[in-house]
């Protein structure tokens, strides 16, 4: 185990799994739906998926310098997805769906938060060690 309490004989593949990937019409251009912040969404998701297989290949190469704006730009999106979901929380509430439905999805946009810092965070250290260089 490590200090942060997971296993240190995690399969090599483990975490880099990103959504499934979609093809064909996107949702809502042929069936009358309105269905844009669906689309947009899955579109972040898909750009993600992308960033993500070119920062694992090997063969592309990257600058301490791009890795650190990588981190500020996840940062971001994360901060996005946070208000995202804390106005999806909003929403549960006055569609009247009150407890643990809006419990959890509160709850998400905190712990989404509180990811964005830290990778603000580690941009911030990377930046510093690359100063300190």
């Amino acid at each position: 185990m490590t200090a942060t309490g997971h296993s240190d004989k995690q399969p090599s593949q483990s975490g880099r799994h990103g959504p499934e990937r979609r093809s064909g019409a996107r949702r809502g251009s042929d069936s009358g739906q309105t269905g844009q912040s669906a689309d947009i969404a899955w579109q972040v998701g898909e750009a993600a998926a992308a960033l993500a297989d070119r920062l694992r290949d090997p063969s592309v190469a990257h600058s301490v310098e791009e890795i650190e704006k990588v981190l500020r730009g996840f940062s971001a999106t994360v901060d996005g997805m946070s208000d995202g979901v804390g106005g999806i929380t909003e929403w549960l509430r006055a569609a009247g769906h009150t407890g643990q439905l809006t419990g959890h999805s509160s709850v998400v946009a905190d712990r989404m938060s509180h990811l964005g810092k830290e990778l603000q965070r580690l941009a911030e250290a990377i930046q510093e060690a690359q100063e300190d260089r």
